[in-house]
């Protein structure tokens, strides 16, 4: 999960954004098995009108995993960190926002104030992180303290981090150490690929 840096709100956004929450709040009130449906601006649809910005300030790696490119074979996604059903008037919160994988849209609606997030000013890879590069796995360090590693557990866990990543974490090692001159952005897992001595050697299976 690599860190970056929120750009300021759309304009749009932040004139409506709490009475859209407001209204969906009636509305889980009066129903709670209510489907979300996103608001329309201007004939299009306010996800899609977000994906560019979104997508912008992650160079369109997954805001969570650091996958690239999402789509394809992803679906380009709006995840909403606190999850829209629980917390209604946050569902268009610009800070609840961000550009997300199908992997780790499988929260879905898990939630624990543990969770870390990737734009947060105190966040930092190496205080919650390390690689395990032989296996392709991203585990909790075991120099952070007790609530940094729970923090890290937690995020793990609930965004599903190590599932269905580490055969392409591999590969991209591979790629990456064929390529070692080709922008950092360009390649998933940007930390995984960046850190450690690269090898070369016959493809990861």
């Amino acid at each position: 999960m690599r860190k970056f840096t929120r750009s300021p709100a759309p304009e749009f956004l932040l004139e409506k954004w709490e009475t859209w929450g407001q209204e969906w709040k009636r509305l889980r009130d009066a129903n709670p098995a209510a489907r979300f449906q996103w608001r329309t601006v201007e004939g299009e649809k306010v996800n899609h009108k977000l994906l560019p910005d979104l997508k912008t300030q992650v160079q369109e790696h997954c805001s969570f995993c650091d996958n690239y490119p999402i789509s394809p074979p992803s679906l380009d996604t709006v995840e909403h960190f606190r999850p829209k059903a629980f917390f209604p008037l946050e569902a268009y919160k610009w800070e609840n926002l961000y550009y997300c994988c199908d992997f780790c849209q499988g929260k879905e609606d898990e939630f624990d104030e543990a969770l870390l997030r990737p734009d947060a000013e105190d966040y930092a890879f190496d205080r919650f992180f390390r690689w395990d590069y032989t296996c392709g796995t991203l585990e909790v360090n075991e120099q952070a303290s007790a609530e940094d590693q729970h923090r890290a557990s937690v995020t793990l866990n609930l965004y599903r981090l190590n599932v269905g990543h580490p055969s392409l974490r591999r590969r991209e090692m591979y790629e990456r150490s064929r390529m070692p001159d080709k922008p950092l952005d360009d390649f998933a897992y940007r930390d995984f690929v960046g850190s450690p001595p690269l090898s070369t050697g016959s493809p990861p299976p």
